[in-house]
């Protein structure tokens, strides 16, 4: 049986900090392809995108789901509720099929974050706040920037369940990791795996790279390693 880590522990907050720093998108995929998960990552065609090319997202899904609603009596009662469950590690995720013009996360929802623990958010949606947000240095993964407000347009309307992400559904607890490359869903059965072996992975790529940098052929590093 795999390993797992306990949510939430300082084993596994130790784990996502060395990911955060040494690993990146394409080491992952590389390994849940070999490991026959070939269909982790969310497609590049629904645009979600870093705010600031350099942030590195690693974490546990926090989900809230959006949907279009007119009433503007307690427009936050539920998305309240969700960001104040928020722990240490998780990732805030948010998504909807309606009304994504909408910026459904903002600077005062990442100062909430930031503050609980979590270590970014991953809108399939729009952001509010941009500008202040990149002053935060915050880690926010978004299609984009807009001013528009939710009140009376969306509203969370559950939190805590399966959220779309184009043909991909992100579960409540699942391990997210995104960079300027894309964003990957890890398959719980097999996570503690993934990741160490793409930090094994990460590991090799450094070494190639070194001894690239030392003159040797990519002919040479790839009968040695087998990785390019």
């Amino acid at each position: 049986m795999t390993r797992q880590i306990a949510h939430s522990s300082p084993e596994e907050k130790a784990l996502f900090d060395r990911i955060a720093t040494q690993l990146y998108a394409g080491a992952i995929s590389d390994i849940l392809d070999e490991m026959g998960f070939r269909n982790q990552a969310i497609s590049p065609t629904l645009g979600i995108r870093p705010l600031d090319p350099r942030s590195v997202v690693i974490g546990r899904a926090l989900t809230l789901l959006n949907g279009h609603d007119q009433r503007e009596d307690n427009p936050y009662e539920l998305a309240i509720q969700a960001m104040d469950l928020m722990k240490t590690g998780e990732v805030l995720v948010a998504a909807g099929t309606e009304m994504l013009e909408t910026g459904i996360f903002g600077e005062l929802s990442a100062t909430r974050v930031r503050h609980a623990g979590g270590r970014g958010a991953v809108i399939n949606g729009f952001s509010r706040d941009g500008r202040k947000i990149l002053e935060m240095d915050f880690p926010l993964f978004c299609r984009g920037i807009s001013p528009i407000d939710t009140t009376g347009r969306v509203r969370v309307v559950d939190y805590g369940c399966r959220v779309p992400f184009g043909n991909h559904w992100v579960e409540p607890g699942q391990i997210l990791f995104a960079d300027l490359d894309g964003i990957l869903l890890i398959p719980p059965e097999a996570e503690t795996e993934v990741l160490e072996k793409a930090l094994e992975r990460a590991s090799v790529e450094s070494q190639v790279r070194s001894e690239l940098r030392q003159g040797a052929t990519m002919d040479e590093v790839w009968k040695k390693y087998h990785v390019l």
